[in-house]
């Protein structure tokens, strides 16, 4: 039960208790009984019996980890994390055009994939990041729940891929927002023409801006993620309430209930049916995404200890990543949903019309329509800011995560070194932000091939989804009776049903987003998500078998014997029930 590892591992408290036999029992100076669950090797080379308190204050020094991130966000400013980096309009905007070509009652597909699919998976996700708070919770979870023999190949997999994801999730949020603002452009002048060059030089110039701001200090990010919750928000309230309006100053007629929840549009080789899964159930996915972003800031979130008294679901305090997820996704459903069926009743009959637009984005088609050059310039203008809001907490989130594979040397060790350390004036990882700016301007020279630019998009989702699958999986498999609990947990059946309903959602959207959008593809219509995931994952997974597989070996603890007692209290830790000294190997 305690044996030595370079790793921390946890059993969960229940299990524990009811296997007394096999732990230390340690009264804390809160009286309450804490059970000595595993031992992870300090900085030092010692071997740390790790316990675990219902304190969540403690958690991330109790999995080995130094705190050296200010906690300054609440569960409210973790759902702005996530939800800003959907920013719902802006990202409605970006796969307008992909929905339309199934016809309006893609909304049906929106609402199906947001309730059924993404947030089983959000829950499910959710679940990992509160049994493990920290910013690499998702290869943490992958790490503890596989076999023995396969912990450190499938936790560097996971690694990959959810980098991989972050990366492109955070250059599709900044290429979006470079479209959005070129179509303001284009709107002032319709002579204007846009380039792959002009469209990387903006996106080069917003993802350094976007860099910058999120290098600043706690306090300020949380004020960004804030005033960013309330712009998207604004966004959202000034459409529905200015696009009905305008369209019906221009006598344009709405569309009625038939239109709009059984319109079937086909503008591919592919079967009508064919069509309408490829491009009504994907859009979904692409704007609710990267909805783990409140995970990888975990370790800036305000806990409080779980409050025993009240249902699991009425505690955001006690687990703040879970409900920043879970909310996000809820409210990104609902008003995705209501957003989709406002746009397609104020489009006009006619879709073709719509479809033939010039301009990047098809919604500013719709603007013009209904509400004319001016307004539509100012509008497609706040569009273009709240994109931008959400590329600075993509980046941030991206370099949190970055910032912990580092800490656990991902990385060769001479750069994983260098880049996991934290700035002690702001206290955020400044360099693991400029290393993740750099990595999205490499991605970004995707946008000279137009194949290569959609890859963005899917390979944002289809590692992202591949990378929250293994330790899914794993949970429901050979870590059944096993697996960690954190304070966020739904019970042993509707916990197995939802990860059972996140894995198959899983499964069948990693499929959908290799799927080329058209029949039969030519050379420049190919989908190359499946060559781009596959071979960064192949090249990944060559250079841990030649090189790095000396160095990664899983979760690294980066506390001194000192620097734990000092997080942990001795009166909590029962100093002689601590250290068990082995020599350093």
């Amino acid at each position: 039960m305690t044996n030595s590892s370079n790793n921390s591992s946890f059993v969960d408290e229940k299990e524990q208790s009811q296997l007394k036999v096999a732990t230390t029992a340690v009264t804390g100076a809160d009286n309450h009984l804490q059970y000595q669950l595993s031992t992870f090797k300090s900085a030092n080379g010692h071997n740390i019996n790790v316990i675990r308190s219902q304190d969540r204050q403690l958690a991330l020094e109790q999995l080995g980890y130094k705190q050296e991130l200010k906690r300054s966000y609440s569960y409210f400013d973790l759902f702005g994390v996530a939800f800003s980096i959907m920013g719902l309009l802006p990202s409605i905007c970006a796969i307008f055009t992909q929905s339309t070509s199934a016809g309006a009652s893609s909304s049906w597909g929106w609402l199906f994939t947001s309730f059924c699919g993404i947030l089983p998976v959000g829950i499910a996700l959710a679940e990992l990041g509160s049994a493990f708070p920290s910013a690499s919770a998702v290869y943490l979870s992958a790490w503890k729940f596989a076999p023995e023999k396969y912990k450190d190949v499938c936790a560097y997999s996971v690694c990959v891929l959810d980098s991989i994801a972050l990366s492109a999730g955070a250059c599709s949020v900044f290429f979006s927002a470079s479209g959005q603002i070129l179509s303001c452009v284009q709107v002032a002048k319709p002579d204007f023409v846009v380039t792959h060059g002009k469209k990387y030089g903006v996106y080069a110039a917003i993802i350094i801006l976007g860099s910058v701001f999120g290098s600043f200090s706690g306090g300020v990010s949380t004020r960004i993620q804030q005033i960013s919750v309330y712009f998207n928000t604004f966004l959202l309230i000034l459409v529905f309430i200015a696009l009905p309006i305008g369209t019906k100053h221009k006598n344009i007629p709405f569309n009625d209930g038939k239109f709009l929840f059984g319109n079937a549009e086909n503008y591919s080789n592919w079967s009508i049916g064919g069509n309408w899964i490829l491009n009504a159930l994907v859009p979904a996915a692409w704007t609710i995404s990267a909805f783990d972003s409140p995970i990888h800031m975990s370790e800036e979130a305000i806990y409080a200890p779980r409050n025993m008294k009240k249902h699991v679901l009425l505690d955001p305090k006690a687990s703040p990543a879970a409900f920043g997820i879970i909310l996000s996704i809820s409210a990104c459903g609902l008003l995705g949903w209501l957003m989709m069926i406002c746009l397609y009743a104020c489009m006009g009959p006619s879709v073709d019309a719509i479809m033939d637009s010039s301009y990047t984005s098809i919604v500013t088609q719709i603007f013009m329509n209904s509400l004319g050059q001016k307004w539509t310039i100012a509008i497609m203008s706040l569009i273009a800011i709240g994109c931008f809001l959400m590329g600075i907490s993509a980046i941030m989130a991206t370099s949190r995560n970055f910032y912990a594979l580092c800490r656990d040397r991902v990385l060769p060790p001479f750069m994983a070194d260098w880049l996991a350390v934290v700035d002690k004036k702001t206290n955020t990882p400044i360099r693991a932000m400029y290393g993740t700016c750099t990595v999205s301007l490499l991605l970004g020279l995707l946008i000279f091939q137009d194949q290569g630019a959609n890859s963005l998009f899917t390979i944002a989702v289809a590692g992202f989804y591949m990378a929250l699958a293994i330790p899914m999986f794993l949970k429901i498999t050979y870590a059944r009776k096993t697996f960690d609990k954190g304070p966020f947990y739904l019970g042993d059946k509707l916990s197995f049903f939802v990860n059972l309903v996140a894995v198959g959602y899983q499964a069948f959207m990693i499929v959908l987003m290799m799927i080329p959008s058209v029949n039969h593809p030519d050379k420049g219509e190919m989908n190359y998500t499946v060559v781009f995931t596959f071979g960064i994952l192949a090249l990944a997974l060559s250079g841990y078998y030649m090189f790095m597989h000396k160095y990664f070996k899983g979760p690294r603890s980066n506390l001194t014997d000192e620097e734990y007692l000092e997080a942990v209290g001795e009166e909590n830790a029962g100093i002689d029930a601590i250290f068990s000294v082995e020599d350093k190997k």
